[in-house]
């Protein structure tokens, strides 16, 4: 039985705070259908601080990136109901996360699959099974980052406001 089965709302956990601000900690969306991958992962994120939210599929894993401020997706590439690089595809196409750092995990054939996500719109690959100090690599490099982005914006969202419009 997958996670969705046993936990039909599992992309909202008990840990789910949709008014994350820049002092929360980071936010990053595990897409993973294997339970094992997902528990191994997850407990390695929390441990190192992080909101972790999941979803067991591609849709879920769209719906789940349009509703809440993230900071990472780590997205594995063979999902049911919309591939890895279907959810590449449709997140890229929206204005609010273009710039949002998607990481595909695969144990897919890295020569064949690589060129064709980066092509996708993914930031970077991981090859399953995972090596967890590329993994902290690949977190200490794109969550600072995003999380300024993000700052950023929403300094620039509230002095628009308080500038009077003529």
């Amino acid at each position: 039985m997958t996670t969705m089965e046993r936990h039909p709302s599992a992309r909202f956990r008990a840990n789910h705070d949709p008014t994350r601000t820049s002092f929360s900690n980071p936010t990053i969306l595990i897409v993973e259908d294997d339970d094992n991958s997902l528990f191994v992962l997850k407990g390695i994120l929390i441990t190192k601080g992080y909101r972790v939210l999941e979803a067991c599929d591609g849709k879920q894993a769209v719906d789940v990136a349009e509703a809440e401020k993230l900071d990472l997706i780590l997205l594995d590439l063979q999902l049911p109901r919309l591939n890895g690089l279907g959810v590449i595809r449709r997140l890229r196409q929206n204005a609010n996360l273009e710039s949002l750092p998607i990481v595909i995990m695969t144990g897919c054939d890295a020569d064949t699959y690589r060129g064709i996500a980066i092509a996708a719109g993914c930031d970077d690959f991981l090859l399953k099974p995972i090596d967890f100090d590329r993994l902290g690599a690949v977190l200490d490099y794109f969550v600072p980052l995003q999380t300024a982005l993000r700052d950023i914006s929403d300094i620039s969202s509230e002095a628009a406001k308080l500038i009077p419009s003529f």
